[in-house]
């Protein structure tokens, strides 16, 4: 985009309207001869003219149109004559404010007469004039006077018509100048064919109303993105540099201002003319916010303080004061240029986006102002191109504003469909650690609950032989017992303390599973031998109960797994067994090898399990008081069923009401595992 911006600029700069004039004829002390000039082109009336210091000549026939009893106006003698190049200023020679009179004699082709011409007259800032021709006064701007106070000034222009001349016409031009200290006949008057000149005034005043229409929508065009985008200073700065150019720009065409606001006051119509003092500040503010590692803010701020500070002086001042700060603002307008320009090579030597379009915006407004400025004083002939090369500097620069922000759109998007795809991957990490957390959270909970289970586990697999024990200490200290019974009782003690013991390893390998640190000790372990001992301990609660307890079980019979855990297992099971079961009872134990596990079963004619509350048997903590209104605290078959899960293996219940219950617990065999 960059390098096809900068070929445009490039051929917009080698197409600027610069005209020579080197073979157009001049004025010699006061005539031009113009008898061989091709009136196909318009010629400007410059060169030497008869001058008349501080004199309202009055010409020879004095005949108005629009004025009358002139002839009381000007009583004066002429004096010698004197002469004066057109847009020599009077402050070269004599003062900067006054008035004079000028005058030429133009020598026409003998074919004037078959023709129509025009004879055109450029606004002079501050200044009147009345014009004759032939001695006819022809056309007002303003109004003359020899004092400030008499004289009214304005900014706009006009043209004569005249008709079928005769081979030699006499112009003479009274003009005074109070408002403006740079007071002179400033622009040559334009002669052509009326048709050629009329049309270049209606071509002019297009052009220029297109050119204020343009800037003005840009100016509008930006405040409106800028209302959307407050963020973004620079765009404000460029719709106040529009906006500001856009004023600037009706004032220097006089004609488009009169015409638009005929009453507009002469104080209003020269302020607009010097508010380009506030371009540059506006302009620099603008590239520092696009370039802002290539700009010295305190020389922003000095351009923005040293030329709001002339354009206030504008303001507050008379205008023939105001009018000498001209000078100034242009030094600095040209001097901001130029700094622009040195920031903007910087900047494109650093491959800074945009650096390079912009760099050849800002040749072309160098060269336009300098072109400019050099014929305000006079010194080149060309015509103004400066207004031209705003629109040219805002349409580029828009289009470079937009392709910025375009670039900078599609980055924003991207950068959206990014950002997107975070959240949403930020919101699966969220949803993923959340259930981790849940996870964490519920191990934790269950952590602590297997804590809560464990110590109630103890309490529950310790109380029983504990009471037993002081339940038979407390008959063999009573004197009726014998002997025989003592020594029975002692045997029966022996048998219970030693099964607490194995009971307190057993909960202390529980302890280890819970903490994630056991680990199975398989082997094929005879079952009987290790049942036996396990019923007995159980003894005098079948006693208390009355409940026959059956196993019909081989001496033969094996099962592979850990001795401490199965025994533990069976020992939760049998209790529940005994605790559920009626008094005068049954419970009976079977072992059974299939193909694939070993099966042990414990069945009681209890009064068995509800249908609900079987689904939940080995998954939740439940509890309900016993036969005879034993209490336990719902650990067990949960326990029962992780510890049967490290060997590979599955417990089962089938239970009816009223009918009992029958537990099945699977091992798998030792060559499946």
């Amino acid at each position: 985009m960059n390098w096809k911006l900068s070929i445009w600029l490039a051929f917009l700069c080698s197409c600027a309207p610069l005209t020579s004039v080197s073979e157009t004829p001049a004025a010699i002390q006061g005539q031009l001869d113009v008898t061989s000039w091709d009136f196909n082109q318009n010629l400007p009336l410059s060169g030497e003219w008869t001058f008349h210091w501080k004199e309202l000549i009055q010409p020879n026939t004095l005949v108005s149109k629009n004025i009358s009893n002139h002839k009381t106006l000007f009583k004066d003698p002429p004096s010698p004559n004197t002469f004066l190049t057109i847009g020599e200023r009077w402050k070269n020679k004599y003062e900067g404010t006054g008035y004079s009179t000028y005058q030429l004699k133009i020598l026409l082709p003998e074919t004037a007469k078959e023709n129509i011409y025009a004879l055109r007259f450029f606004q002079t800032g501050g200044a009147a004039m009345y014009i004759y021709v032939d001695g006819i006064l022809q056309l007002e701007l303003g109004k003359v006077g020899k004092t400030k106070e008499t004289m009214v000034p304005t900014r706009s222009s006009g043209m004569i018509v005249i008709p079928h001349p005769n081979a030699e016409i006499n112009i003479l031009v009274q003009i005074s100048n109070f408002y403006h200290d740079d007071g002179a006949f400033w622009y040559p008057p334009i002669l052509g064919l009326y048709k050629n000149t009329n049309k270049q005034i209606l071509n002019e005043a297009v052009r220029d109303s297109l050119l204020t229409g343009a800037l003005l929508f840009m100016a509008f065009y930006h405040f409106v993105i800028f209302l959307f985008r407050r963020t973004r200073s620079l765009i404000f700065f460029f719709g106040l540099y529009s906006f500001v150019i856009a004023l600037h720009s009706i004032s220097l065409n006089g004609d488009s201002l009169y015409y638009l606001f005929p009453d507009v006051p002469y104080r209003l119509a020269f302020a607009l003319s010097l508010i380009f003092y506030l371009t540059m500040p506006l302009y620099l503010s603008f590239l520092n916010l696009l370039f802002p590692d290539n700009f010295s803010k305190k020389i922003i701020n000095f351009f923005i303080i040293t030329c709001s500070g002339l354009f206030l002086f504008v303001l507050v001042t008379p205008s023939e004061l105001g009018s000498q700060t001209t000078f100034y603002g242009l030094f600095f307008s040209i001097l901001g240029l130029l700094y622009s320009i040195i920031c903007i090579i910087y900047a494109a030597f650093q491959k800074r986006e945009l650096a390079l379009p912009l760099l050849l915006i800002q040749i072309f407004l160098f060269v336009s102002a300098i072109n400019d400025t050099l014929y305000l004083y006079g010194v080149l002939n060309y015509f103004l191109i400066l207004k031209y090369s705003y629109l040219s500097t805002v349409l580029f620069q828009s289009l470079i504003l937009a392709s910025f922000f375009t670039k900078s759109f599609i980055k924003t998007e991207i950068l959206g469909k990014e950002l997107t795809k975070l959240n949403e991957s930020l919101e699966k990490t969220v949803i993923l650690r959340t259930k981790e957390y849940k996870e964490a959270k519920q191990i934790a909970e269950e952590a602590n609950e297997w804590k809560d289970k464990f110590i109630s586990l103890v309490a529950h697999d310790l109380r029983s032989p504990l009471s037993t024990v002081y339940s038979a200490l407390t008959i063999v200290t009573d004197k009726d017992s014998t002997e025989e019974e003592k020594t029975h009782i002692f045997k029966q003690l022996f048998v219970i303390l030693e099964n607490a013991m194995s009971t307190v390893e057993h909960l202390l390998n529980l302890n280890r599973f819970n903490k994630g640190k056991i680990h199975l000790n398989l082997a094929q372990i005879k079952f009987l031998g290790m049942l036996q001992p396990l019923i007995d301990s159980f003894s005098l609660e079948l006693q208390k109960k009355s409940i026959q307890m059956d196993f019909p079980i081989s001496e033969s019979a094996t099962v592979y797994a850990d001795k401490s855990i199965l025994i533990e297992i069976l020992r939760n099971v049998i209790a529940n067994a005994i605790k559920f079961s009626n008094p005068g009872g049954w419970i009976r134990i079977t072992f059974l090898d299939t193909e694939k596990f070993t099966e042990i079963t414990i069945e009681d004619n209890g009064p068995g399990i509800p249908l609900e509350r079987q689904k939940d048997l080995f998954y939740k903590q439940m509890t309900s008081p016993g036969s005879q209104g034993e209490k336990g605290f719902g650990i067990g078959l949960k326990l029962c069923f992780e510890l049967i899960r490290l060997h590979q293996g599955n417990i089962q219940v089938q239970s009816e009401e009223g009918k009992g219950s029958r537990f099945t617990l699977e091992f798998p065999k030792e060559k499946l595992r």
